[in-house]
């Protein structure tokens, strides 16, 4: 019984090392992708998802999610702000809708 309990415990361990390495890298990446995207709404005002991903060079599903995390990121941060979509858009078309805009105030962008 003890032999599982180590297995356990070493099991948890690894997945939450694991976990705190991914996390790192995640931030490290959105935070590079921040500096592209404030400088694209910076420079275009605000702006959709797509029109985003297309900015910083990363079309496509995939790119989306990446746009996504890092506008995550930044709306936590209060580096950007969320424009809603239009009342009674339907659910599934919102994020067509849905535009990111820099804050008032907001310091113009250095190069990126």
């Amino acid at each position: 019984m003890s032999e599982q309990w180590i297995f356990g415990i070493a099991t948890g361990i690894g997945v939450g090392i694991g976990l705190a390495i991914h996390q790192s890298r995640q931030s490290k990446k959105n935070a590079s992708l921040s500096v592209q995207i404030t400088a694209a709404l910076g420079a275009k005002g605000p702006r959709t998802l797509a029109e985003l991903s297309e900015d910083v060079g990363l079309p496509g599903f995939m790119g989306r999610g990446k746009v996504t995390l890092a506008l995550g990121e930044m709306q936590q941060s209060g580096a950007v702000v969320i424009i809603e979509a239009p009342e009674g858009t339907p659910q599934l078309k919102k994020v067509d809708f849905i535009r990111y805009r820099l804050p008032d105030g907001a310091p113009p962008p250095s190069g990126g």
